[in-house]
């Protein structure tokens, strides 16, 4: 399966579904990243671009591309439409994963609009959330109990951004356990410890820590799986990168 997470800023990938990467990653799904801006508005533009790199060769995403739309600029427009269906005709996903169109920052509200357009013959669609996201939905929980450290871990490559309170561990693992309690996953079988076989139990893994997703678009097939996506039906012509772009791309 292939997979394609789209954000606005260094880190916002990361914060949003960094766990959902490092293990789609794992098991053999192919990873593809996509930022628009380079967070000149909170930094210097090089290192967290710097940063950036670092934290997808760490995921180990298949392809990086760092786009130089202005930090706080962004606005639903032709140009963006242009620039994430670029990516999209070129890498063919399953699945994009973006903001979510409640959000806080005009940014992410304009990726998440452009991205719909975009990605219309897309089959699956979901958004992500970040500690600052307000009314957000959560209607599609992943575990990532397994990887939460090294979510952290990823985060913490941001060394430009440690002065935000919400890329501090407890920001991200709060909202993680919030998540897996809302999920109701985390409950102990029987009132007993769910990590130990205890025979005339049954078994049920607890999920401590969380991603949650609100649904933009899901398809599935006769087998209730999601829908793969079809290259015909989302185009294969060549796209060139738009003459106004000064996109990186980074390939692995």
């Amino acid at each position: 399966m292939k997979i394609v997470a789209i954000g606005a800023h260094p880190d916002d990938i990361e914060l949003g579904c960094g766990g959902l990467l490092l293990k789609a990653v794992r098991n053999g799904h192919n990873v593809y990243m996509y930022t628009l801006t380079r967070g000149s508005a909170s930094g210097d533009p090089q290192e967290r671009t710097k940063e950036l790199i670092q934290s997808s060769k760490i995921i180990g995403a298949d392809g990086l591309w760092i786009d130089n739309f202005e930090d706080t600029h962004l606005s639903n427009s032709h140009d963006l439409i242009g620039h994430i269906e670029f990516i999209i005709r070129k890498t063919q996903p399953d699945i994009v994963i973006t903001h979510s169109l409640n959000d806080t920052h005009h940014d992410h509200r304009a990726i998440a609009a452009s991205t719909i357009e975009a990605g219309r013959n897309v089959p699956n669609i979901m958004a992500y959330e970040i500690p600052l996201t307000k009314d957000f939905k959560p209607q599609i929980f992943y575990d990532i109990s397994d990887v939460i450290d090294e979510k952290v871990e990823l985060l913490n490559l941001f060394k430009s951004q440690m002065d935000k309170l919400y890329l501090k561990a407890n920001a991200i693992k709060g909202l993680a356990e919030y998540r897996a309690l809302q999920s109701r996953l985390n409950r102990k079988s029987n009132q007993l410890d769910a990590s130990a076989y205890v025979e005339g139990f049954d078994y049920v893994e607890v999920f401590d820590h969380v991603e949650a997703f609100e649904v933009l678009k899901i398809c599935v097939d006769k087998g209730f799986k999601l829908w793969n996506a079809s290259p015909e039906k989302i185009g294969r012509s060549e796209y060139t990168i738009p003459k106004y772009a000064e996109m990186l791309e980074i390939v692995r």
